[in-house]
C-alpha cells in the first residue's frame, strides 16, 4: 500500500487512472503495487517515459501556469480584501479607544469635583450632590475599566501586526505576479 501511495503522491493519478495510462487492468496494477508481479514491457516503458518526464519536467504546461495565475490573482484579491477589513476594525477599535479614554478622563474630574466640593465649607449642604457624582463616575469607571482598554489596545496590535504582514504577503504575491 505504500508504494501506491508513492505512485499516487508522484503521478497525482487514482489507481484506477493510472492503470488505464499504462494500458493494463487493475488487478495487474495492483499486483505490481503490491511487488507479486512485473509490469509488462510496454506498460513499465511507459511508466518510465512519465516518471522520468516528471522528474526532469522541465517546461510548465499551459494549464498549470494558467491556474497557478487565476489562484495568485484569487489569493491577492483575498489578501486585498482581507486588508481592508482590518484597516476598518483599526479604525474602529481606534474610535472606542478614544472614546473610552474621553469618558475615563470625564469621569476622573468628575471624581477631582466631588472632592474639591466635599473640602469647601459653602457646599456642605450637597452631600446628596457629592454622592451622587461620586455614584456616577464609579460606576462609569466600572463600566469603562483599564483592562478594557489594555484588552482594546493589545487586540489594535494584533491587528496592526497581521496588517503588517498582510502587507508583506501583498507585495511578495505582486513580484511573483
Amino acid at each position: 500500500m505504500k508504494k501506491e501511495n508513492i505512485y499516487k503522491n508522484i503521478l497525482g493519478l487514482t489507481h484506477e487512472d493510472t492503470a488505464l495510462m499504462l494500458g493494463i487492468g487493475d488487478g495487474q496494477w495492483s499486483m505490481y503495487v503490491s511487488g507479486k508481479r512485473a509490469l509488462p514491457l510496454s506498460a513499465t516503458e511507459q511508466l518510465t517515459k512519465v516518471l522520468t518526464h516528471l522528474k526532469e519536467k522541465k517546461s510548465v504546461c499551459k494549464e498549470s501556469h494558467a491556474i497557478t495565475q487565476a489562484e495568485q490573482q484569487r489569493l491577492q484579491e483575498k489578501w486585498q480584501y482581507d486588508y481592508a477589513g482590518i484597516q476598518l476594525k483599526l479604525l474602529k477599535i481606534a474610535k472606542e479607544l478614544d472614546q473610552i479614554e474621553k469618558i475615563r478622563t470625564e469621569a476622573f474630574a468628575a471624581l477631582e469635583v466631588a472632592a474639591f466640593l466635599e473640602q469647601q465649607k459653602e457646599y456642605e449642604n450637597r452631600a446628596t450632590l457629592i454622592r451622587n457624582i461620586r455614584i456616577r463616575a464609579t460606576n462609569i469607571l466600572k463600566k469603562h475599566h483599564l483592562y478594557a482598554v489594555a484588552s482594546l489596545q493589545l487586540k489594535k496590535e494584533q491587528l496592526e501586526m497581521l496588517k503588517n504582514k498582510l502587507e508583506q504577503k501583498i507585495k511578495e504575491s505582486k513580484n511573483e505576479l
